[in-house]
């Protein structure tokens, strides 16, 4: 069957590291046409995040070191970070503003439903960043039938952590399956890495390229009584 949903992929950057509690601090993303197996021109989405702490007590003290690692990801202070963050608009008009986003980008304009929205995609979304969305989408009302949430499409997820996984996990050249170490093996510059934009565009042309080789293989490799014995 030829998959004709686009393919989002998009990222959180958070100021925690526990995808139930944390709150966002930004969301980018962008779209790979199915059939093309190339980014979508002019589909790149970036926007940002008041904390839900500081939303509700702007004098709230992080005492985790969140905010060192995003100072030394911005090559700025903590203080600094910390005056973005109370500065971003707030959870509600960004999410929106998102969900607004992906509902642009259904296989078709009218008769709209779940089964037309995009596909999710991602490094490492199945333990984190979906987690995220899941809590959103039931927090802000965009959830489905089952009450879970209903902005992407429901059955079919690209984690690239698990698609690396596949090709290494009899090699010992990569390092580890962090983002940052396929990014070194493949020869992808780490430069404004953790920056969910620049995360979500090389994550997209990683995607992209073992998707290529996917349908590559395919055509090759015959599954079709592949488990038949010949009497």
């Amino acid at each position: 069957m030829i998959n004709y949903n686009k393919i989002c992929v998009f990222d959180f950057e958070t100021d925690g590291s526990d995808p139930k509690q944390c709150s966002p601090v930004q969301i980018a993303a962008l779209m790979i046409d199915p059939i093309k197996l190339e980014i979508i021109p002019k589909s790149e989405f970036n926007i940002f995040f008041k904390p839900e702490v500081l939303a509700s007590d702007d004098n709230y003290v992080y005492t985790t070191d969140i905010l060192d690692f995003h100072a030394r990801v911005k090559s700025c202070s903590k203080d600094e970070v910390l005056s973005q963050w109370k500065n971003y608009p707030s959870q509600e008009h960004s999410w929106k503003l998102f969900v607004n986003y992906l509902d642009m980008y259904h296989t078709r304009s009218s008769k709209k439903s779940q089964f037309t929205a995009p596909i999710a995609a991602g490094y490492n979304i199945n333990r984190f960043d979906l987690k995220i969305i899941d809590r959103l989408s039931v927090k802000y009302g965009n959830t489905n039938k089952e009450g879970t949430s209903g902005v992407f499409f429901p059955r079919d997820v690209v984690d690239i952590m698990n698609l690396i996984f596949y090709w290494f996990e009899y090699n010992n050249d990569l390092k580890s399956y962090t983002l940052d170490s396929v990014r070194d093996y493949v020869g992808l510059s780490k430069e404004g890495a953790h920056d969910a934009l620049k995360d979500v565009k090389d994550c997209a042309e990683i995607l992209i390229r073992f998707l290529k080789l996917h349908r590559n293989l395919a055509q090759k490799i015959k599954f079709k009584d592949s488990f038949t014995t010949n009497v």
